[in-house]
């Protein structure tokens, strides 16, 4: 009778799991798909409104949902559902577009994803890949300390293509409250998913990241 109980206990509770994951992977597509709707409305506003948005609101997204998965499988697929769900809401708004074309890849539109279809597939590939390394900075250890690292200079280094003037990604009048927003926003991601040390590692890391992008652009 024991074993019996036992094995509906188990049997409950992987049910439940399994919903779990199944309710996280599609929230992760529809409030992705939300939140490309709310960037394609703001691609028509202010452009330093829409720097800030884009991509960073789908990198907090990208990184709650990996830091909150059942496991590596499941933080890689459910990132990617995110990643792709601004995808379909933009790709969706580009085609309302007078005289857009399909993926509005062409020039002087105000829904853009991406110059060509291989910045697209790279931008996405960035963006999934923010959750991969969200999910591993649940690990207390170096390599957690690396993850985070890599995560928020990332994130810091295209704070920097969007303020170094003559870089593919200048915008502005970035400087300086823009950037001081995404510098908030590093510093957010490093005490939020590290504690103690790991911070100062973590941000040593972020740091090396940065000065290696720096030290490229300014070299090529």
């Amino acid at each position: 009778m024991e074993t019996d109980n036992a094995l509906d206990y188990d049997y409950l509770a992987g049910d439940r799991q399994e919903r779990a994951i199944l309710r996280h992977m599609v929230l992760s597509l529809l409030v992705g798909m939300v939140l490309g709707a709310v960037g394609a409305l703001l691609a028509y506003g202010p452009h330093l409104i829409h720097s800030i948005y884009e991509p960073y609101a789908y990198v907090l997204l990208v990184v709650v949902v990996g830091r909150s998965a059942a496991g590596f499988g499941w933080a890689a697929l459910t990132s990617a559902l995110a990643t792709f769900g601004p995808l379909i809401s933009l790709l969706a708004a580009s085609l309302f577009e007078s005289g857009a074309r399909f993926l509005n890849l062409s020039s002087g539109s105000s829904v853009n994803l991406g110059s060509n279809g291989l910045t697209m597939n790279l931008t996405v590939v960035t963006i999934a890949t923010f959750g991969v390394l969200a999910y591993f900075t649940r690990r207390e250890d170096g390599w957690g300390d690396l993850a985070c690292g890599v995560l928020a200079g990332v994130v810091a280094v295209d704070g920097l293509d969007k303020t170094l003037s003559g870089g593919p990604e200048y915008v502005p009048g970035y400087w300086p409250w823009n950037t001081l927003l995404v510098a908030t926003l590093v510093a957010g991601l490093l005490f939020a998913l590290r504690r103690g040390n790991g911070v100062a590692r973590s941000g040593f890391v972020a740091l090396v990241v940065l000065c290696a992008a720096f030290v490229f652009a300014v070299a090529f």
